[in-house]
């Protein structure tokens, strides 16, 4: 990890995404950017206000981290756009932000800020939700068999090296909820033997941390499923590879992904197509 570059909107919201990233950077001795946008729209001698005020907050908020080291840019422009340029520019190799403040209406036509950063970017982007207590002490990732899921995998690993890893598949049952009791058992063997079946031929080949265990198969839905896995876990971390759906859609990103990035229940880090670097 050599560089790590956070968006930070002032927020309280973001002062925990700027703590973990200041974590994480000294832990790996990786360079710290954080950035915050100005309006493009404001009048000149506003934006210049806000501008040095934004400075001086940063400043502030990293000298009591004990990271003067860390390099603040102010700049204007719209936020998702310039921060994403900001982020190619400087090759960060880590986008960290906070949670978005909701905004009902708006939200369902463009989707969060975070939501638009992890459609446009391809390199990984961690939400921090919880606040900082020192080095994650365990991740869980979702396995679903594709190169976003082993980036998003490894790239926990290499990110919290002490914690203890988890790991879960969720299998899709049809009309699961409308069989009955004694056929409950019959129905479900099946799928979850045809998924078992199918993780022992890829996992040898699927070049994932070793300490990565082999996932438990969940038959329920990916919701259920990730739920009952976190609290089992006690993730304070979620891996997981978000996908690119087909051309003509109105997202980037599978409704489960969306779902946690507007109600995320941990911290969450989330690499879409299978890039990671590190």
């Amino acid at each position: 990890m050599k560089h790590l570059l956070v968006a930070s909107d002032l927020s309280a919201r973001s002062d925990r995404a700027l703590e973990r990233a200041v974590q994480l950077a000294r832990a790996h001795g990786a360079r710290l950017t954080v950035a915050h946008t100005v309006d493009e729209d404001m009048p000149a001698a506003v934006a210049e206000a806000q501008q040095a005020a934004a400075r001086e907050a940063l400043g502030r908020a990293l000298e009591t981290l004990g990271a003067t080291d860390a390099e603040v840019l102010v700049q204007t422009g719209s936020v998702v756009p310039a921060i994403l340029a900001l982020a190619e520019r400087i090759e960060a190799n880590l986008m960290v932000v906070g949670t978005h403040k909701p905004r009902p209406f708006w939200d369902v036509f463009s989707g969060t800020t975070v939501e638009r950063f992890v459609r446009a970017v391809e390199r990984p982007v961690l939400l921090v939700n919880d606040p900082v207590e020192g080095p994650w002490r365990s991740v869980l990732c979702g396995i679903d068999l594709s190169p976003a899921c082993v980036a998003a995998g490894n790239l926990a690993a290499d990110l919290a090296p002490e914690a203890e890893m988890a790991t879960f598949h969720a299998v899709h049952v049809p009309y699961l909820g409308v069989l009955g009791p004694r056929d409950h058992a019959g129905e479900i063997a099946p799928f979850v033997k045809d998924a078992q079946n199918r993780i022992d031929a890829w996992w040898p080949q699927a070049g994932l941390s070793e300490r990565l265990p082999k996932p438990e198969i969940r038959a329920q839905s990916v919701h259920v499923a990730f739920d009952q896995a976190r609290r089992a876990a006690k993730a304070e971390l979620f891996a997981l590879g978000a996908h690119g759906r087909a051309a003509l859609a109105p997202t980037k990103l599978g409704g489960f992904t969306e779902t946690l990035i507007r109600e995320p229940a941990c911290d969450m880090l989330i690499v879409r197509g299978g890039r990671a670097t590190s």
